[in-house]
């Protein structure tokens, strides 16, 4: 009833709705954040003020946002009501889908709060002059789409996300060293480079270095080759905060591991914080030196298991909440219930579905998510029996090679026919020696057999396709993290 009135509203009625708001925000930023108030009020409207039961109602788009609206602000909403508008009121929160989108009810909340777009200018410029520091060293690898508030926190990475705030409030003090753990597309590298956001942030005098392991081995080898280990190790001495990424990758390189020791040693004497990770405990560690693996656990061992089926779907949510997308309830349980051990996979099936609706200019339907979860490597069933068979088991095709290349086409936004042409573009060049890498490592295929699938390709440039992605993996991190994503769809 309430909802088939919204759309009666007259500019009258709209008038009084959007004062109470915006004096209601006004209030609210005083003792809340403004990006706060942004990222999670920002579609969030009066929908209407019933003065006989004392009541304003506020319209949510979604559930995912009800939960946030509920838990953030339902108490700071309501005293700012009562002081802006009428003490004896109350509020509630409804779901409107249509606040979804743009709508005549909502208020902008950058041009009320004065909330001034920093991430093209200022963020730039802050920015830049963090690269510039840290160039120096070994070159810029955070990403600052990683943060705390995007990382979603499930019960079993509760204790791995508080650890995480704590060692980046007061790095070198509390759990040092910090080593997280578990399996691929959990989110250790998330919590890794927020942790290393966050400190650049509020502690901009520190200096944060994030490495991949394969980086720091790459790093050492080249100055042994060059007699320059004095050099390199004279950086570290310079760096307050060393996050080291996949130690497990550490096994059998004995120098590395060598020098590695003394590092750490030299870090834990002088206070200095290192957060580690690892795809297993310290103690599971092959091939790793005892004394190491003793140093790992020295501080706080965190571990990160999957999440829940309730989790998955706010996964889920919270991911189309960032992209300002939406998708039927009904279809995130869907992708839930096949999805279970890696929240990076959830984010592609949304990319993926996202990429469709708009390149197809329609909706997405229930077929739509079955050829998702097909792509991406699952046996599904149109049936209730075969799906909840699939959904136990949770098997996927890890010896089909056309699956593969769909599934790489899909990744890069690129068609079949573009990965076996003879285009040199750089994403499909490397799709496509990605490709010939896991074809030869995987599939035991030929080189002749590789370079026929990809367009009469010869024996050599097959070979130089592989050995050059192969050294590419080594140094280029977002290669590197494309190519775990593909190997752990092969159930590797």
């Amino acid at each position: 009833m309430l909802i088939d009135m919204i759309e009666q509203y007259d500019a009258e009625k709209i008038a009084l709705f959007h004062g109470v708001r915006e004096r209601t925000l006004v209030h609210l930023a005083q003792q809340q954040d403004h990006k706060k108030i942004l990222s999670f009020l920002c579609r969030v409207g009066i929908i209407d003020i019933d003065e006989h039961d004392k009541v304003v109602v506020f319209g949510v788009p979604n559930e995912f946002v009800l939960t946030q609206a509920k838990k953030f602000f339902a108490k700071s909403l309501k005293e700012s009501i009562n002081e802006v508008y009428n003490e004896q009121f109350s509020i509630k929160f409804l779901i409107y889908a249509k606040f979804s989108s743009t709508n005549d009810l909502h208020v902008d909340i950058k041009k009320l709060l004065h909330v001034k777009e920093t991430h093209k200018t200022e963020l730039t410029l802050e920015k830049n002059t963090i690269k510039y520091e840290l160039s120096q060293f070994f070159g810029i690898l955070f990403d600052p789409k990683f943060t705390f508030d995007n990382f979603v926190v499930w019960a079993t990475n509760n204790i791995a996300f508080s650890a995480a705030k704590a060692v980046a409030a007061n790095p070198g003090q509390a759990y040092n060293p910090l080593f997280l753990y578990g399996t691929v597309g959990l989110g250790k590298t998330h919590l890794m480079q927020a942790i290393g956001n966050d400190i650049m942030a509020k502690h901009p005098n520190k200096v944060v270095v994030y490495l991949p392991v394969t980086k720091l081995i790459d790093e050492i080898v080249t100055a042994i080759k060059s007699n320059k280990l004095t050099n390199v190790l004279k950086k570290f001495d310079d760096v307050d905060v060393l996050l080291i990424d996949d130690v497990q990758f550490l096994a059998d390189k004995d120098k590395t591991q060598e020098i590695f020791h003394n590092i750490f040693n030299d870090f834990q004497l002088k206070q200095k914080q290192i957060i580690l990770s690892s795809d297993r405990p310290p103690k599971e560690l092959v091939h790793i030196e005892p004394r190491l693996k003793s140093r790992f656990a020295l501080g706080l061992v965190a571990d990160i298991k999957s999440p829940d089926f309730e989790t998955r779907i706010a996964i889920l949510q919270s991911k189309l909440m960032t992209k300002w997308e939406d998708l039927d309830f009904n279809y995130l349980e869907i992708l839930a219930k096949y999805i279970k051990e890696n929240v990076r996979e959830l984010e592609w099936a949304l990319n993926i579905l996202l990429s469709r609706k708009a390149i197809l200019h329609k909706e997405v339907d229930e077929k739509d998510v079955y050829e998702c979860l097909k792509t991406l490597g699952y046996k599904v069933e149109h049936t209730a029996e075969a799906t909840e068979t699939a959904v136990a088991s949770n098997t996927k095709w890890t010896k089909n090679f056309d699956l593969l290349v769909d599934m790489v086409a899909q990744y890069y936004w690129l068609s079949v026919q573009e990965l076996k042409s003879e285009s040199r573009k750089k994403e499909i060049t490397n799709a496509r020696q990605i490709l010939m890498l896991l074809a030869k490592k995987y599939f035991s295929r030929t080189l002749e057999r590789i370079g026929d699938h990809f367009g009469g390709k010869g024996h050599a440039a097959v070979i130089y396709a592989i050995n050059n992605t192969e050294k590419k993996i080594k140094k280029d991190q977002d290669l590197a993290h494309d190519y775990e994503v593909f190997v752990d769809r092969l159930g590797k």
